[in-house]
C-alpha cells in the first residue's frame, strides 16, 4: 500500500533502537505524546500514529505473547473488557 506521509517516519529508522518499542513507550510514561489513550493492569491502547484506516487503533498486551491462545484466564477476560470500552 502507497503510503508517503509515512516517509518521516521510514527516514528516521527506529529499527537502530533496541528493544522492543512498544515497552519503551509505555516506560516512558508520557501518555499523550506516545497516543496512549488508556492503560489497564495487563493492556495498554494506542493510536496508531500512521493509520491506514481512520479510528485504527491498538490493544498492546504488557506481556510479549505471540498469539491470543497465550493469554491466561485474566488476561482474557480483560482483553474483552478492554475491547468493549474502545468499541463504546
Amino acid at each position: 500500500m502507497w503510503s508517503p506521509w509515512r516517509k518521516t517516519y521510514l527516514r528516521a529508522n527506529p529499527l537502530k533502537q533496541k528493544g522492543c518499542l512498544f515497552c519503551r513507550l509505555l516506560k516512558e510514561r508520557r501518555d499523550s505524546k506516545n497516543l496512549i489513550l488508556f492503560r489497564t493492569p495487563a493492556y495498554a491502547v494506542l493510536l496508531n500514529r500512521y493509520p491506514y484506516n481512520n479510528g485504527h487503533l491498538m490493544i498492546l498486551p504488557r506481556r510479549h505473547i505471540a498469539s491470543l491462545s497465550k493469554m491466561n484466564s485474566r488476561e482474557r477476560a480483560e482483553f474483552f473488557g478492554v475491547l468493549n470500552r474502545v468499541l463504546e
